[in-house]
């Protein structure tokens, strides 16, 4: 008898475990309420023929859901069961009952109940098995709510965030006119007085960049950050940029254009002169004054385009290199380069979201090669949104 008590128990005890670990896929979820119904519906057969999941909120209860499988079980409102105490067995007649508490670190979340038909009996076995359902359920749903808190935290930065730096155009704009007018002033300014101007002009060059920067991490994060097609010479964007920076390029590197005189494609001017003009100046600060080269290469046949920007600076360490591409990350922990660390997420949300890959080869002390890889008609998710 004994024997058959202990396979009994060995036979119970491994369908408890194969019940918990069919469940923990369930319990992973971060969306609460899809969770709490799978989980009842798969522990249903284990207790009973009704399962209930009652709420709490402040002093009063709500039942959440109630499935049932056989007409003959029933169980009480959930006024009655949402506020039990500690996990229990009631039975009543031919009826049993068996309700737990969902209790984790946040407090009480309310109460899940099985109830059988006539003639079946809950016994220890199945109270241990609902409590530790029921501990898991809890910790599944206060890792939801830590979860949803971070989420709105994360919304609530971005949106300050950008609010904070259309606040700031304001004064960065009136300097830029005050700054307009003293470039018109120029001749008669004393030699001093046009040194300070071009610093003048250039620190507010870096604080629209980094104000630039901040407003597009926080469209990237809010989903708004937009692309827009149009047919574009990526060699005419290329040299335009190498023009432009041409005025602030103070390092002493020379800047060389190779590879094909025009290749095109559909992507965004815009964001593509903002990919060109992120990698050469990433290439400009840390490139120590030596040659770049940058090289742009159309592969007609596979309707791809190439970029590569080449210099023969610091390089980058291979560890760093896994992370240059995410938010507030950057090439060096020198405190003599400025920046946010954004630049790079920006460059490959951008090539991303047109459909291309960017990738980088360096060491250290041998410089550094971007690549960028474009389709020239790109599957785009702008476009399917259209």
């Amino acid at each position: 008898m004994q024997r058959v008590q202990a396979v009994v128990s060995q036979e119970t005890s491994s369908a408890h475990a194969r019940f918990l670990a069919s469940i923990s896929r369930h319990l992973m979820s971060l969306d609460v309420e899809p969770m709490l119904e799978a989980v009842a519906h798969a522990a249903l057969p284990m207790f009973g023929d009704v399962c209930a999941i009652d709420r709490v909120s402040g002093t009063s209860a709500s039942r959440f859901l109630e499935i049932r499988t056989s007409p003959e079980a029933w169980l009480e409102p959930a006024k009655n069961l949402a506020f039990v105490r500690r996990a229990e067995i009631r039975g009543e007649g031919n009826r049993s009952r068996l309700t737990v508490p969902i209790t984790g670190a946040n407090g009480r979340y309310g109460a899940i109940s099985f109830a059988a038909r006539s003639g079946v009996r809950h016994g220890p076995a199945d109270l241990a098995l609902a409590q530790e359902l029921a501990d898991r359920l809890a910790l599944s749903i206060a890792n939801a709510e830590a979860h949803e808190s971070l989420r709105n935290d994360l919304a609530e930065r971005e949106r300050l965030l950008s609010i904070a730096a259309h606040e700031l155009r304001n004064p960065i704009c009136a300097l830029r006119l005050c700054i307009e007018g003293l470039v018109r002033a120029k001749p008669a300014l004393p030699a001093s007085g046009s040194h300070i101007l071009q610093r003048m002009a250039r620190e507010e060059r870096r604080l629209t960049r980094l104000i630039d920067e901040l407003l597009d991490v926080a469209r990237i994060r809010s989903g708004q950050f937009r692309i827009d097609l149009e047919s574009v010479d990526l060699c005419e964007v290329v040299r335009d940029v190498i023009a432009r920076l041409a005025d602030t390029n103070r390092s002493g590197s020379s800047v060389e254009l190779q590879g094909d005189t025009a290749v095109i494609g559909t992507w965004d001017r815009s964001r593509l002169d903002q990919v060109v003009t992120n990698l050469l100046t990433n290439a400009i600060k840390f490139g120590e004054g030596r040659p770049i080269i940058v090289r742009v290469v159309g592969d007609h046949e596979r309707g791809r385009a190439r970029l590569w920007v080449t210099d023969h600076g610091m390089g980058i360490e291979p560890e760093i290199q896994q992370t240059i591409f995410e938010p507030f990350k950057r090439a060096t922990g020198a405190v003599r380069y400025d920046g946010l660390g954004l630049g790079l997420y920006i460059v490959r949300t951008i090539i991303t979201q047109l459909g291309g890959d960017i990738r980088v080869l360096s060491a250290p002390g041998c410089g550094s090669t971007f690549t960028v890889e474009l389709a020239q008609e790109p599957e785009l998710e702008a476009r399917r949104a259209e």
